[in-house]
């Protein structure tokens, strides 16, 4: 029987870098940061909150699944522009993770005068249990990282990030439509990595399956309790050519797992199964240019960017 990539910590980490390595997941959501960021986010802060905010009492800004910390450190450059103290808390389960991001501030103290890092190196179930709701923030930044609560407890955890903004604050959450990429191919195989993989596509699953939350989960909870947001979206563009290659490459075989969420897709799905998932991928890539005008396989999936008000 298969098992969801989640149940291998380092196998969960090394797809998640292949995946980067292979994406230009980080360029878009940075190029998006740099282009719309301060009028979406940094504006509307600074707007809705008194003067004293940034200089009597600091910003506060928690990040979630954080990463080794490109995205975020993106945003605090520019709410520095506003906002003279900060205070930033940042939750990310990956060890690894999290030291590559304390080196990145240490090796650039200089860009982060006025920021005061608080760090918690657990998952972001494991902090609202330690630390509860009584601290409030200014901005939540999401980036990629809701999947991690599931959707059985999505409504739950969209009201419990409500309850830890500020009056006016912001919830800045990016995350994967169902309708196309990697989004769409693991909710049309919710059971790849359950004792049900060989069932129907889209059959419930009596087992947990490896459903990714979506942005039509999200907006949807979102307008049953008219909380109010805008949003913008982009396209990411994933290399896919090593999981066609004919040799049995060790690029390929991370990248399936990563896209279908599953631990070791390749070998631990039925024959059957795993045609499928192949002929749905073919179905859904396109071909793109290389550096070296050379075609490559990409998977393309939208992203929803989702800022969220209170």
């Amino acid at each position: 029987m298969s098992l969801p990539l989640t149940c291998n910590k380092d196998r969960w980490l090394e797809a998640y870098n292949m995946f980067l390595e292979n994406s230009d997941r980080q360029q878009r959501v940075g190029e998006w940061i740099e282009r719309e960021f301060e009028s979406k986010v940094v504006n509307i802060l600074s707007d809705r909150h008194s003067d004293d905010i940034g200089v009597k009492h600091p910003l506060c800004v928690l990040g979630i699944g954080s990463a080794e910390g490109n995205h975020d450190i993106l945003q605090l450059k520019q709410l520095k522009s506003k906002f003279s103290q900060i205070s930033a808390t940042v939750v990310e389960p990956s060890r690894q993770m999290i030291l590559q991001y304390q080196d990145t501030v240490h090796q650039k103290s200089q860009d982060f005068t006025g920021i005061e890092f608080e760090w918690h190196n657990q998952t972001y179930q494991d902090f609202i249990q330690l630390h509860g709701i009584k601290q409030k923030y200014h901005l939540i930044s999401m980036v990629h990282s809701i999947y991690c609560v599931g959707d059985t407890d999505l409504e739950e955890a969209l009201r419990e990030l409500q309850d830890l903004l500020e009056p006016g604050g912001v919830i800045l959450m990016v995350v994967l439509t169902d309708h196309t990429g990697v989004g769409k191919l693991v909710n049309t195989f919710p059971n790849l990595a359950t004792k049900e993989q060989n069932s129907a596509i889209n059959e419930p699953s009596t087992t947990k399956s490896n459903r990714l939350v979506n942005s039509t989960d999200v907006k949807s909870i979102l307008d049953k309790h008219k909380i109010a947001y805008t949003q913008s979206e982009y396209t990411e563009f994933t290399d896919i050519t090593a999981c066609f290659l004919e040799e049995n490459t060790i690029t390929g075989n991370i990248l399936l797992d990563g896209l279908t969420q599953t631990l070791d897709f390749k070998i631990s799905v039925l024959t059957d199964v795993y045609d499928k998932v192949m002929d749905f991928i073919k179905d859904n890539m396109s071909v793109r240019k290389n550096q070296h005008d050379s075609d490559k396989l990409c998977f393309d999936s939208v992203c929803d960017i989702l800022m969220i008000s209170k």
